[in-house]
């Protein structure tokens, strides 16, 4: 398969079809360095949400020139943007559920509090650079086309407002336990059918899960209990369980 990179400045691409060590550091030694490119290589750039395949040219010390540019017509991102709320995860389960999320399509990954979060929050500006370069490696694996947005918000659930073109969801534990079983099947084939639906906004909690003042927040904001089953999902797996039924049947049907 051909490999895939997004470009740090698209505007050197798109002017002069061709990168530079200055302007696309990162790109420049994958491609000169780590794959030792040749002319006739072919590779897939990324510039402003739009794919090329492009013919390595000529390379020197500082430059690598393309020819036989061809825009790429497939789009693998998701109709619907989806949304994802997420708990700070202990360990590396974090690192692992971010990668996994942008290779299942989400949109958007929010990272918030929650009463019974087991990781607490600190250094989170130190962290943040590198879940998002875990996204962009994630991104180019998976040949998407967009990079999923990456925040922290510590008061998400006090202060969250759905747009009207947005679905919410949150995952309640006490949901799947009680049998519910309709309400994320109906909310994502609502979506899937509704053009006037941007997307779905899903909260996900931490090991400990969500409390009930939590819940209450979220549903006076409008947000939907959903079951995710009847096993009870790590707080790492949920999200995906939710991603891949979202893939079915919005992507799929």
């Amino acid at each position: 398969m051909t490999a895939r990179f997004f470009l740090e400045d698209p505007a050197e691409f798109s002017s002069e079809a061709s990168i530079t060590q200055t302007h696309n550091p990162d790109v420049f030694h994958h491609l000169k360095d780590v794959l030792r490119a040749r002319a006739g290589d072919q590779v897939e750039l990324v510039a402003q949400g739009a794919a090329y395949l492009a013919s390595v040219s000529d390379l020197t010390v500082d430059r690598i020139k393309f020819q036989s540019i061809t825009a790429i017509a497939k789009n693998p991102e998701m109709p619907k943007k989806i949304t994802l709320v997420l708990p700070l995860l202990k360990s590396d389960h974090l690192d692992w559920l971010i990668q996994k999320a942008t290779e299942l399509g989400c949109g958007q990954i929010i990272l918030t509090n929650f009463v019974y979060s087991v990781a607490q929050a600190s250094k989170i500006d130190r962290k943040l650079p590198r879940w998002k370069k875990i996204i962009k490696n994630a991104a180019e694996q998976s040949h998407r086309l967009v990079l999923p947005d990456l925040s922290f918000q510590k008061d998400y659930l006090q202060t969250v407002r759905l747009s009207a073109s947005q679905i919410g969801l949150v995952a309640w534990e006490e949901s799947a336990k009680s049998g519910e079983t309709s309400n994320l099947h109906a909310s994502l084939q609502k979506a899937a059918q509704n053009p006037a639906i941007s997307g779905l906004v899903a909260v996900l909690g931490p090991e400990g899960g969500i409390s009930r003042n939590e819940i209450a927040l979220l549903q006076n904001a409008g947000f939907i209990c959903v079951g995710l089953g009847p096993r009870i999902l790590r707080a790492e797996t949920a999200p995906l369980y939710l991603l891949s039924a979202a893939s079915l049947l919005i992507e799929l049907s």
